[in-house]
């Protein structure tokens, strides 16, 4: 399928996920209806490989694709990526495992990177228990993915590089959900805490993010994980930000605020701040992209990107996320006091773009890894 195939048909879904903004965020899930929407778009195969039964995207046709979704509703964006992101995971993994997995590729996935787990090895796999938090979509999704510490002896098991750490598919009807996310923003993911207690894993379906030795040698699979991971976060950002201009022009054509005579859009005000938030939104993306492009024609060429690359690249995901709220959260204050209503879709893009900030992936403190790496020093982050 063509991108602009994809995006066509994600368009022609905007106004349904728009209609259904405020019901998402109140059923704190995404309908059955929008998942089936989306998997017939086959977005949720865009990172599972080609010889799998996926479309195996390129990186920028990916992030195009959560952009466009997440101007009409944040919730459903931040699903439609999560989705997308786990998916890739099919690159990481065995074939026996991936196909068991991935059987049906327009399926979405679940998954948890953080090591909350523990693992310990037995024959034929490993058996895990523990909690994790940040499920997003895991009430629509058959299979989920999660990061454990193998332990010998009760504690870790180290490595040249550290603890070994290593994440396990596991089907989600052997998992539990808590209904734990009450939240400010992106109230519609479904982002629960799920827990496992002495499951049994077999070879096939465990792997290593860590190790790029073990992962396919499509170019896809050889992006740096976690800065893959990152760019699909701050596409997040830019469709919401996307989204809320958009809504604020619609706006500013009725709209006469108080004392006033003339509408929103005849206000010198309005003219300049919306004159700058397009261009803070139009630089933020277009750095983004810029660095997206260098890694994706780097890996093409057989390249392994350089930290360099590889920072600029986490720079631009980090800029992207807090342009995105900062135009966000300035759209929703320029269209003025109806805009805190809960009915207003900008107040919701200003929260969920603002929830976006508090991933670990963009927060505050990539600046100084960034910063380290272009000054020739190590990033503090075990993982960059």
């Amino acid at each position: 399928m063509s991108s602009e195939t994809l995006l066509q048909r994600l368009r022609e879904l905007l106004p349904t996920i728009r209609a259904r903004s405020a019901e998402i965020e109140q059923q704190r899930r995404l309908p059955k209806e929008i998942v089936d929407a989306l998997r017939a778009t086959n977005l949720f195969a865009l990172e599972i490989p080609r010889a799998l039964g996926g479309q195996e995207a390129e990186p920028a046709d990916i992030f195009r694709a959560i952009e466009l979704i997440s101007t009409a509703d944040g919730s459903t964006g931040w699903c439609a990526m999560i989705a997308a992101a786990n998916s890739g995971a099919a690159g990481f993994a065995s074939e026996a495992g991936a196909r068991e997995v991935f059987s049906d590729p327009s399926a979405p996935c679940a998954g948890v990177f953080a090591p909350a787990g523990a693992a310990r090895r037995v024959e034929g796999g490993v058996r895990i228990s523990g909690r994790w938090p940040f499920a997003s979509g895991i009430g629509h999704c058959d299979w989920v993915w999660l990061g454990c510490v193998v332990m010998q002896d009760e504690k870790p098991r180290m490595t040249a590089t550290g603890p070994e750490i290593i994440h396990a598919f596991v089907p989600v009807k052997d998992v539990e959900v808590h209904d734990t996310w009450f939240v400010s923003g992106l109230c519609g993911t479904g982002s629960n805490d799920v827990s496992v207690k002495d499951v049994f894993v077999p070879e096939r379906r465990i792997f290593d993010i860590m190790d790029p030795s073990t992962h396919r040698k499509e170019p896809l699979y050889r992006l740096p994980p976690l800065g893959a991971f990152v760019s699909h976060v701050a596409a997040v950002s830019l469709g919401l930000a996307r989204g809320a201009l958009d809504l604020l022009v619609e706006l500013a054509q009725q709209k006469v605020p108080a004392l006033s005579s003339a509408v929103l859009a005849d206000r010198s005000m309005a003219q300049i701040e919306l004159a700058r938030a397009e261009a803070t939104l139009a630089s933020a993306r277009a750095f983004f992209y810029e660095t997206v492009h260098d890694l994706w024609a780097t890996v093409r060429e057989g390249k392994q990107p350089a930290p360099r690359q590889v920072a600029l690249n986490r720079l631009a995901c980090a800029n992207a996320a807090e342009a995105g709220a900062s135009v966000t959260r300035r759209a929703n204050v320029v269209a003025g006091g109806s805009s805190i209503f809960a009915s207003s879709q900008l107040q919701r893009h200003a929260r969920d773009a603002e929830a976006v900030l508090h991933h670990f992936t963009v927060a505050p403190h990539v600046w100084e890894d960034v910063g380290r790496v272009l000054l020739g020093r190590q990033p503090l982050a075990p993982m960059f």
